[in-house]
C-alpha cells in the first residue's frame, strides 16, 4: 500500500527517514546551522536537500528492517545521537574560543558588559562574542563546515543504519575534547592576559612610588587600552591557530565515527 501511495517500499521509506534523522541531529547542534537564528524552516530544508543526495548511497547498505515498534525507536535514537554526537563535538572548539574570549574580559574588566548571544541563549562578554564570530569566519574560510557534511555523509559507510552504539572509545574522545576546549581557550587569552598582568604589576609599582596617584582612576582605561591592543596584534596568531585547531578537528570527527 505504502509503494503504491508514495513510490517507496516500506524499506525505502524507512531508510530515507533514518538517514533524515541522523542530517537533522547534525543541523541542530553542528557550528553556524545550528545556530539560533538561521530559521528552523531553513534547517529542515537543508537537511532534506543533503537527505536527497546521501540516499541513493545509503541504500545500497545492507539493512534490516526493526522487528518490533520499540526496535525502531531505538533506531531512531542512534541516528539522532550520532549527528547530534558529531555537530557537538565540533561545537566545542567555537565554545573554546569564546571562553577565551571571556577569560581576557575578566582581566580587563569587560565582564560586566555583556551581551546576549542568541546562538547559546545565554549573556555573554564582549570579547568572548568577538572571539566567536573570529572563529566561525575561519572556520567558513577553510570549510570546516563543507568537510562536516561531507563527513556525516562519509558516515552512513562507516556506520550502518540503526547499529550506532556507545563503545568506551567514544566517551574517551568526548572527555578529551573537553579537555581540549580550556587548552584552546587558555591558548587563545594567553597574550593578552599575560600583557594585563604585567601592566597591573606595573600599576602596582606606580602605586608604591606615588602614593598621591589614584591607581583605580588610572589603571581601569590603561588595562581597556593595553588589553585591546594585545587583541589586535594578536589577531593574526589567532586566525592561524584556529585554522590548525580546525584541521586537527577533522582527525577527530574521522575517529569519532570509527568509535560509533
Amino acid at each position: 500500500m505504502l509503494e503504491a501511495a508514495i513510490g517507496f517500499t516500506e524499506r525505502e521509506f524507512l531508510l530515507f527517514f533514518l538517514v533524515l534523522v541522523r542530517m537533522t541531529g547534525l543541523f541542530i547542534l553542528a557550528p553556524l546551522f545550528g545556530h539560533a537564528s538561521i530559521p528552523a524552516q531553513s534547517k529542515a530544508g537543508l537537511a532534506f536537500a543533503c537527505t536527497l543526495i546521501v540516499y541513493p548511497m545509503a541504500i545500497q547498505a545492507p539493512f534490516e528492517m526493526p522487528a518490533d515498534v520499540y526496535e525502531l525507536a531505538s533506531f531512531i535514537a542512534r541516528e539522532l545521537f550520532v549527528g547530534a554526537v558529531i555537530g557537538f563535538v565540533a561545537l566545542l572548539v567555537f565554545a573554546a574560543a569564546q571562553y577565551g574570549g571571556e577569560m581576557i574580559d575578566t582581566q580587563i574588566g569587560f565582564s560586566l558588559a555583556n551581551i546576549v548571544d542568541p546562538s547559546f541563549g545565554q549573556q555573554v562578554s564582549l570579547l568572548g562574542q568577538f572571539h566567536y564570530l573570529l572563529a566561525m569566519m575561519v572556520y567558513l574560510a577553510v570549510d570546516g563546515h563543507h568537510y562536516l557534511i561531507g563527513a556525516l555523509m562519509r558516515s552512513y559507510s562507516a556506520i550502518p543504519m540503526g547499529q550506532a552504539g556507545l563503545a568506551p572509545e567514544l566517551f574517551s574522545l568526548v572527555l578529551a575534547r573537553f579537555s581540549d576546549l580550556f587548552v584552546i581557550a587558555l591558548r587563545v587569552a594567553l597574550p593578552p592576559v599575560a600583557c594585563l598582568l604585567i601592566t597591573e604589576i606595573a600599576l602596582g609599582v606606580l602605586a608604591r612610588s606615588v602614593p598621591q596617584m589614584n591607581v583605580l582612576m588610572v589603571g581601569f582605561p590603561a588595562k581597556i587600552a593595553v588589553g585591546l591592543v594585545v587583541v589586535g596584534l594578536a589577531i593574526t596568531g589567532f586566525v592561524g591557530y584556529f585554522a590548525s585547531v580546525t584541521a586537527g578537528l577533522r582527525k577527530v570527527i574521522a575517529g569519532l565515527i570509527r568509535a560509533l
